[in-house]
């Protein structure tokens, strides 16, 4: 373990009285003030060199619990409303519905074939299933299930692919389909204070949640204009504008996606959508002592449909101010944003969007809101009178790769702001204890320490390519089997070449080309790739440190800072960043 407390007076001691000056961000500020402040308060806000932290976890649990308990029998209509809480309601109901309904004459319909298109099963575990890969996930595990009638909507949808089906089947005669109880809640790190619940989902839950989600991402397009790949570009220049003239505030919601009550999505929800909402949802997770909890919120982190969900609720909330107020709200990049529970709105609808989803049984985050002053926040990036003020977060320092990301970073934030560290980037150097691999600028922030040509001579190829050594991770691979008997010898479970067959074509095995074997082989798959085995590359565990090596790379030209490197600061400014926390720093 690393001396975190030394480490923090140095970056204290770097920052000096600007970090203690003020308790909080204030409009009498400057913006070096400002940039001290949150790199003070930010720096170790979510370290957790551990990966886990019992005490965090329990406090985590334990407001999992109250929120749970708080929303049973939620009903924003039955308290006695006034007149303008009563339109409000109206017309959030109004747009919510609008979203979500569909019927015959759409372009698009929540049916078989939308869901046989849009069911996926993420990147993440299912109940009961191996997941280390697609192909043991899809075709070599157990899988899960809340309802029988959700394994019988996936073998519906899977129907018309003759592979997929023959998949189906052989996995059928050798692994079993689970009806269990609900959902498994787990936690991740969040700060040092608390943590964040999530959930792992059952197979076919999952499968179903995805495709929703993917429905209410097409409504989202449609009737807002939000797509969720571009929007939180759309909501940080709004909310950079609003700290500006003050013209958007950002508001923040505390555990928005545990807070969405059931009660009141029966009541809102259009009833074509609600059967699916109903089916694919799980109404009870498994605590980890194992103990079960009646699920009084829709849905938690980890359901494939949450985050589109609030998305969806939250638009039709600022909608529903905006009509009331008789603003305009068709265009989600200037007009207003809504990115999850990133909300920007004009300063005129603020209060009265506040209230609205009070109303709706969300708890507004007071000390991340803000809609008066000069400070901003949203999708990540924090803005102070214009200027980009966000702060460092480190979350451990034990590993090599971690303390080359942590001096990138430091080095960014002095190339942002101009403000030199050296003191904790000597410390950090230190902890190497040799002398560290010096890689480009656009190179990834763990690679190695990024120096401006400037201040190194890279040697140069026979194509005149710059070359360097650097950090890579390994990656965690495993050969698809083309054999039953080589499934054996590779300690797979089992053999299921129609599953390989779609593994392969649906692009989930890599290989350097992607040249198919023109016609079978004897004893092995058809669809195996012509001069080699196809390889699967393999899920991290949760708290599993990947391993690491150093290999020679090459560029064209050293001081490219990448796509987006210029937004921020330009080479100079990375140069004077490094001679100052490098060179001052020994």
């Amino acid at each position: 373990m690393q001396d975190y407390a030394k480490i923090r007076s140095a970056l204290l001691s770097d920052l000096g009285t600007q970090s203690a000056s003020h308790p909080f961000i204030s409009s009498d500020m400057s913006v070096k003030e400002v940039n001290c402040f949150q790199l003070s308060s930010s720096f170790f806000k979510k370290l957790a060199p551990l990966g886990t932290n019992l005490p965090a976890d329990e406090r985590a649990l334990e407001k999992f619990k109250n929120i749970n308990q708080r929303l049973v029998g939620f009903d924003p209509w039955g308290a006695e409303l006034s007149e303008v809480d009563h339109t409000l309601l109206s017309y959030w109901k109004q747009n919510f519905a609008k979203v979500l309904d569909f019927d015959v004459s759409d372009d698009v319909n929540f049916d078989l074939s939308f869901i046989r298109s849009n069911f996926a099963g993420g990147p993440g575990a299912s109940l009961g299933a191996e997941s280390e890969s697609f192909y043991t996930k899809f075709f070599t595990s157990d899988h899960s299930a809340t309802h029988p009638y959700l394994v019988a909507l996936y073998r519906a949808a899977i129907c018309e692919s003759t592979t997929w089906t023959s998949a189906e089947r052989h996995r059928g005669t050798r692994f079993r389909n689970l009806i269990v109880e609900g959902n498994k809640l787990f936690f991740v790190p969040k700060t040092t204070d608390i943590s964040r619940t999530c959930c792992t989902e059952p197979f076919y839950n999952m499968l179903l949640q995805k495709a929703i989600g993917a429905f209410i991402e097409h409504r989202l397009r449609k009737h807002f204009g939000i797509s969720l790949s571009t929007q939180p570009d759309y909501n940080r220049e709004l909310a950079r504008k609003g700290s500006i003239d003050g013209s958007f505030g950002t508001i923040d919601l505390a555990s928005a996606s545990d807070s969405i009550s059931w009660d009141l999505m029966q009541k809102s929800v259009p009833s074509n959508l609600l059967g699916y909402l109903r089916i694919a949802r799980c109404e009870r997770t498994i605590l980890p002592d194992g103990s079960l909890e009646e699920l009084r919120m829709i849905s938690t982190m980890g359901n494939g449909f949450t985050f589109p969900l609030q998305t969806a609720i939250f638009a039709s909330a600022v909608r529903a101010v905006y009509q009331l107020k008789g603003l305009a709200s068709n265009c989600p990049k200037t007009q207003f944003g809504v990115f999850g529970d990133d909300i920007v709105v004009q300063a005129d609808a603020y209060a009265a969007t506040i209230r609205l989803l009070t109303l709706l049984g969300f708890e507004v985050n007071d000390n991340k809101s803000f809609s008066t002053g000069l400070f901003r926040e949203s999708c990540g990036h924090d803005y102070y009178a214009g200027h980009f003020v966000r702060g460092v977060y480190i979350k451990s320092l034990e590993t090599q790769s971690d303390v080359y990301s942590a001096i990138n970073r430091l080095n960014r934030w002095s190339a942002v702001t101009g403000i030199p560290l050296p003191s904790v980037i000597r410390l950090l150097l230190e902890i190497l204890g040799f002398k560290p691999l010096q890689v480009p600028l656009s190179e990834s922030d763990d690679a190695g320490v990024k120096v401006p040509f400037r201040f190194t001579r890279p040697k140069v190829n026979d194509a005149y390519w710059f070359t360097y050594r650097k950090l890579k991770r390994a990656v965690r691979k495993r050969c698809l089997p083309e054999s039953a008997e080589q499934a054996r010898i590779l300690g797979y479970r089992d053999f299921n070449p129609y599953g390989a067959e779609i593994t392969v074509l649906g692009g989930y095995a890599k290989r350097g080309d992607n040249v198919l074997d023109p016609g079978p082989r004897k004893g092995l798959n058809p669809f195996a790739w012509a001069d080699g085995p196809s390889w699967l590359m393999l899920r991290d565990h949760p708290g599993e440190r990947r391993r690491v090596k150093v290999v020679r790379a090459s560029i064209p030209f050293w001081d490219w800072t990448g796509p987006m490197g210029l937004q921020f600061h330009s080479v100079g400014a990375w140069e004077g960043a490094y001679a100052a926390n490098h060179l001052m720093g020994g």
